[in-house]
């Protein structure tokens, strides 16, 4: 094995060789195209290698194997995390101080690769830390923010775009005074919301979600009901959102298409918030570039999408004048 720097990739169009991560699992193949999404999905792994290991080892080592590698993986709290291992850029307009949206970034990263694995119960401890950061620490700063451009982690999708849904159905959730116990509820089921999609991408190694539209994985809303059900064992509350997150207000939703009050109440505050995040993120089909542009998008869908109730708290928990363009806020 050796190691592949990003200054190497950065020669290739098509890649010539296979790279892996420093658990021996292939994360591109050889003649895949190096995109720029690829690229930067490639920056969250601290090193990467190429070569393949030859020995295939013995059973029992099999499992001793298994057992470091949990131990590498699960090693990490978010007191101790050095946010000098990660690579990111981040929100210069943002109301967290830099090195908290990195640690976040690297901690949430750090997770979704233990659920990726299939550590669900270390992936879901490590979870309910985050949780709590979030609720005791992120979101009393916050709240303060009067620009939702202000709120946003910025940079890859498949770890900020939770994040963001999240802190944003947290907000949410204090704006209708819900109590401390059941914030905490939504910031969970924002972050598991599209966690359905982890096993997309087991199943397709060639996936790259990163770039992938939300209707091309329409099954990821069954499929992270599974796991939250039948792997992570959490309440319905929270299985339920990832259900129903693609549901909308006059059932043309997926995948059951309901309506109204038969949508769950913490699905019709995540579906506010992902789609506000989605379309900061350029991934629906109306064009945006600022938050301003995105609260009017959103207010001309208004109740055929959204809940009424989840849709004008959100509106009116930001200034509608922050005209701040989404791509001018990177760091």
């Amino acid at each position: 094995m050796r190691i592949v720097t990003s200054k190497e990739l950065s020669t290739y169009k098509i890649l010539p060789f296979d790279i892996y991560n420093e658990l021996n699992q292939k994360i591109l193949s050889a003649g895949e195209v190096l995109t720029p999404g690829k690229l930067i999905m490639l920056k969250n792994y601290p090193k990467i290698f190429t070569e393949e290991f030859t020995a295939e080892p013995a059973s029992g080592e099999k499992i001793s194997s298994k057992k470091a590698t949990l131990k590498k993986l699960a090693g990490y709290s978010y007191d101790t995390l050095d946010i000098n291992e990660f690579e990111t850029v981040t929100n210069r307009e943002g109301t967290l101080k830099t090195e908290n949206q990195i640690k976040i970034k690297y901690y949430f990263k750090r997770t979704l690769d233990l659920f990726t694995l299939g550590y669900y119960e270390e992936g879901l401890l490590k979870l309910n830390s985050l949780v709590t950061v979030i609720n005791t620490d992120v979101l009393k700063q916050l709240v303060k923010s009067k620009r939702g451009s202000q709120v946003r982690f910025l940079g890859e999708y498949e770890i900020c775009h939770p994040l963001n849904v999240a802190i944003i159905a947290g907000l949410i959730a204090k704006k209708l005074e819900y109590s401390n116990q059941v914030v905490e509820k939504v910031i969970m089921a924002g972050l598991l919301h599209d966690i359905g999609k982890v096993l997309i991408q087991l199943g397709d190694k060639n996936l790259a979600l990163l770039t992938v539209n939300e209707d091309e994985v329409a099954e990821h809303p069954t499929l992270g009901y599974d796991l939250i059900k039948n792997k992570l064992h959490l309440s319905e509350e929270i299985a339920t959102v990832a259900l129903e997150h693609h549901e909308n207000n006059d059932g043309t939703g997926y995948p059951q298409g309901f309506s109204n009050d038969t949508i769950s109440e913490f699905a019709q505050i995540i579906n506010v918030a992902n789609y506000y995040d989605n379309l900061a993120y350029n991934r629906t089909a109306d064009p945006v570039s600022s938050n301003r542009e995105a609260l009017r998008a959103m207010l001309e869908i208004g109740t055929k999408k959204f809940s009424a109730q989840m849709l004008y708290t959100f509106v009116h928990m930001f200034n509608y004048d922050d005209s701040k363009e989404f791509n001018d806020m990177i760091l």
